[in-house]
């Protein structure tokens, strides 16, 4: 949406938090026509946050995609600030800041000390439970997450994260302002991972545990391409870091443990935990991962040592290898659908297109399903020979209903 549709024009949103996420929020509002309030702990790191418009509207500019009376006032719209009381005016905010329980309750309290009992307040976080971040507000019904995918002002995707009290209003309001601002919000229920994040786990988990069987990378890295992911998952995980990846690991299984819940540990972990433990490659963002980069962070290839780290070579049909990494995110949504994680096969299929990159020639991981080679019946044949293959892991849930059709929260 450009600034020119003025459909987001006389609206204030205010952005907690000035990073990649925030900076780019930020743009994406004001590009949309809204004014942004940019908060940051410093002035300056406000303004480091605006700088952000500033350089992607030098390449419109560059690009003939604006002009420069249209990218002056784009910016003007932007106020950076470090006082939290600027949000006052503010009718929705979003709370972009690290992924910490204790950091966001703690901003999200401080936002809402501010601002008009009516402001709507979110979230975007990416794995953390909406309602265990609602807990210390005085007005969780006004709170929702709406996790964006970056970089925000190029992804469309926003899962709309409902809360245990969260609001029929607050959803509806937040449906709106996603958009207001372009983009296509699909509806979730509060869960550690929601529906994106828990789904995309599996496939990068599944190429660590493929490399963790001697598997060749390169064998893993060309069978998701030609599956049609937009990006292979070990290229994938060291542009994420392995890092933070594992964090997130982490906190998932203390997240379970607490409710007495047991966790099974995989392949994958022994394969990160080597790879940051014992070699230092923790990703791009240190130089080093599956890939080696230059001093410019530029990729060069794979890591010729990624082959001999993990036992003797092993060689499978790159069908096989295509299939493992579709399948396991077909069978996760399947069970994200059965639990009422997401509410309808529509959203499933669009949130894995549009937020997780699943191959979009395939309609996404419904539609996978339904239309593999003869149908659901071909699909469930075929995971269950890559389960004798490979492992339980592929064995199809058992299904509860064919008929998801109605988000449940609409």
């Amino acid at each position: 949406m450009s600034a020119e549709s003025g459909d987001s024009a006389g609206i204030t949103i205010g952005v907690v938090g000035a990073g990649m996420m925030g900076s780019a929020l930020a743009y994406t509002c004001a590009r949309a026509g809204a004014d942004v309030v940019l908060v940051a702990r410093s002035l300056e790191g406000a303004h480091r946050g605006k700088a952000y418009a500033a350089r992607r509207e030098m390449h419109a500019l560059q690009a003939g995609r604006t002009d420069a009376a249209a990218s002056s006032a784009l910016l003007d719209r932007i106020a950076p600030t470090e006082r939290v009381s600027d949000l006052a005016p503010a009718s929705l905010v979003v709370e972009a800041v690290a992924e910490n329980v204790a950091v966001k309750q703690h901003v999200l309290q401080s936002i809402e000390a501010v601002t008009e009992p009516s402001t709507l307040l979110a979230s975007t976080t990416s794995t953390l439970p909406v309602t265990t971040l609602a807990a210390t507000l005085a007005r969780p019904e006004n709170f929702v997450g709406m996790h964006f995918f970056s970089p925000v002002d190029r992804m469309s995707l926003v899962e709309t994260v409902v809360g245990a009290r969260t609001s029929e209003a607050t959803l509806a309001a937040s449906l709106t302002y996603s958009r207001m601002l372009g983009k296509t919000p699909i509806v979730v229920r509060d869960s550690r991972g929601f529906f994106t994040s828990r789904v995309m786990q599996p496939y990068l988990d599944e190429a660590m545990v493929a490399v963790g069987e001697g598997i060749d990378p390169v064998l893993v890295e060309r069978a998701a391409l030609e599956a049609g992911y937009p990006v292979p998952p070990l290229q994938l995980l060291d542009e994420i870091t392995l890092t933070l990846n594992r964090t997130v690991q982490r906190e998932n299984r203390v997240a379970v443990e607490a409710v007495g819940g047991v966790w099974r540990a995989n392949g994958a972990d022994r394969v990160r935990d080597r790879m940051i433990d014992e070699h230092g490659r923790g990703g791009r963002s240190v130089g080093r991962g599956f890939y080696e980069y230059d001093a410019a962070g530029a990729r060069l290839g794979l890591w010729p040592g990624l082959r001999d780290l993990f036992g003797i070579p092993r060689t499978i049909p790159l069908e096989d290898m295509r299939d493992r990494l579709l399948f396991v995110e077909v069978l996760e949504a399947m069970r994200c659908l059965d639990e009422g994680v997401i509410g309808s096969e529509a959203d499933a299929d669009t949130g894995s297109v549009l937020g997780i990159g699943f191959p979009a020639h395939t309609g996404g991981v419904v539609s996978f399903r339904r239309s593999y080679s003869a149908g659901v019946e071909g699909f469930t044949a075929r995971a269950r020979e890559l389960a004798g293959r490979y492992g339980h892991r592929f064995l199809p849930p058992e299904p509860s209903s064919e008929a998801h059709d109605q988000p449940e929260y609409l």
